[in-house]
């Protein structure tokens, strides 16, 4: 064990340094060292209250020993110490600590246990002035800790998810206590104690085969459970359940130390082993998972982000304009769900590169004439793909739908002129359709036919 302990950190130093002494309520402080709450605990101030209540309950056993007398025929049971001078220490003892002491299970935790809270599981969330109560984790602890100042043979003991106490003796116990002055002879016996729900009891080994939880074949194999703990084995217990804090805590680090640990005091335990495999998988299984997650946020930083080109171009057209059009909507929203969404957030991310409009081999800032117009068309209708100049089907199309709205070229879209108010609300006809418009010039195969005439009034011109 020296050598095995040069090795280890100073906290865990600090932790075997309190074996030597074997008090157990030393030792769980330690080890709930550096959990979140325990910046300020105070061992010298703990250790003083815990040995308050030692004497506390050292005067009520002395105070009620006349009744094995009284009761000395009658054999103890599950819940009565009888003719049992060991029983009748501990049933006073938990009494004391739970009627006067305020050591009770919080009332919280009953059926929620939260091992993400140090002082549920350790024994300064009873202890400490400001604590609320304790676990079935940390209230035997403190029975076992008072049982030790007094001189009584207590042992902490497992079963499947629970801890409980023992009273376990087989040469007999001499109780010598200077005040008051006692000195009592207590025979050979052991017994379970429980005292971690409300009231005191005394059940048997095959209670807790089937409670809180019933034995699994690999319980039973492992036969751990149900032993009367060593120091070693019950310093090991307090690191396993520092582990399954700093676990809970998502402190890989700390969870795994606590762990190698435990298993330097206990190598035998499998339970330690198989806790060790879960916890050391579960962590190379989450730094995986955080490389890849990192590595696939740098691709998606570095990556180029893929955006369609112009209107009416495909999407991978490496044209001048839509080279320029992607570079200019690089610092807006996309669409998410393609340029056909019908989410908000693609409504939201067309409506803002709605305006990078431009005639098709004009800058998407341009501020011409037909480049502003062309952004005008896009926020009422149809837009050229290629410009206002574009003679194919597309583009011939979309000025075509928006000519009907608009007024003569030039004019602002809002003008109220005659001329704009006419054009307005005359029908316009789509190329190669119909007969032609007043306002329209047809030219035909050779020359020019001018199908608007001047108005009355006016000079003609000699020879016509």
């Amino acid at each position: 064990m020296a050598d095995e302990s040069t090795s280890l950190e100073p906290i865990t130093k600090l932790i075997l340094s309190s074996l030597g002494r074997c008090d157990v309520a030393l030792m769980n402080l330690r080890a709930a060292h550096g959990l979140p709450g325990t910046e300020t605990l105070d061992e010298e101030a703990l250790s003083a209250k815990l040995d308050e209540w030692a004497n506390r309950c050292k005067f009520e056993i002395w105070r009620h020993l006349y009744r094995i007398e009284r009761q000395i025929s009658e054999a103890p049971t599950e819940f009565s110490y009888g003719n049992s001078l060991g029983r009748l220490c501990c049933w006073y003892m938990l009494q004391v600590l739970q009627e006067d002491c305020g050591v009770a299970y919080h009332p919280d935790r009953k059926f929620n246990p939260d091992f993400c809270r140090p002082e549920d599981i350790f024994i300064h969330g009873i202890v400490d002035d400001g604590g609320q109560g304790g676990t079935c984790a940390s209230m035997p602890v403190v029975y076992v800790a008072i049982g030790q100042r007094l001189g009584l043979p207590v042992h902490l003991v497992q079963t499947r998810g629970h801890l409980f106490f023992r009273w376990d003796d087989s040469r007999g116990t001499l109780i010598d206590w200077d005040s008051p002055r006692v000195q009592v002879w207590i025979p050979p016996d052991r017994f379970n104690v429980e005292g971690s729900g409300e009231g005191i009891a005394f059940p048997g080994d095959d209670h807790y085969r089937v409670w809180p939880e019933i034995w699994t074949a690999a319980d039973i194999h492992h036969d751990r459970y149900l032993r009367s703990m060593n120091p070693t084995e019950v310093l090991a217990e307090f690191l396993i359940q520092r582990a399954e804090c700093f676990y809970d805590l998502r402190d890989w680090d700390n969870s795994l130390k606590s762990i190698h640990y435990a298993r330097q005091l206990a190598p035998e335990d499998r339970r330690y082993q198989s806790l060790h495999a879960k916890y050391t998988r579960e962590f190379q299984q989450q730094q995986a998972s955080a490389q890849r997650n990192s590595i696939i946020n740098r691709i998606r930083h570095a990556a180029p982000v893929s955006r369609p080109g112009m209107p009416g171009h495909s999407r991978g057209c490496c044209c001048g304009g839509c080279d320029e059009y992607r570079n200019a909507a690089a610092s807006l929203p996309v669409a998410p769900h393609g340029g056909g969404g019908r989410c908000k957030a693609c409504q939201q991310a067309a409506a803002a590169q709605s305006g990078l409009v431009s005639v098709f081999g004009h800058r998407l800032n341009c501020a011409c004439f037909e480049c502003q117009q062309l952004r005008d068309m896009a926020k009422t209708g149809p837009v050229p793909p290629h410009g206002m100049s574009c003679q194919c089907a597309n583009c011939t199309t979309a000025r075509s739908a928006n000519e009907s709205a608009r007024g003569i070229s030039g004019h602002p879209m809002d003008c109220s002129c005659f001329t704009c108010t006419e054009r307005r609300n005359t029908p316009q006809r789509m190329p190669g359709f119909g007969p032609p418009s007043r306002l329209t010039p047809n030219f035909g195969p050779a020359f020019p036919t001018i199908t608007a005439f001047p108005a009355p009034g006016f000079p003609r011109l000699p020879g016509t």
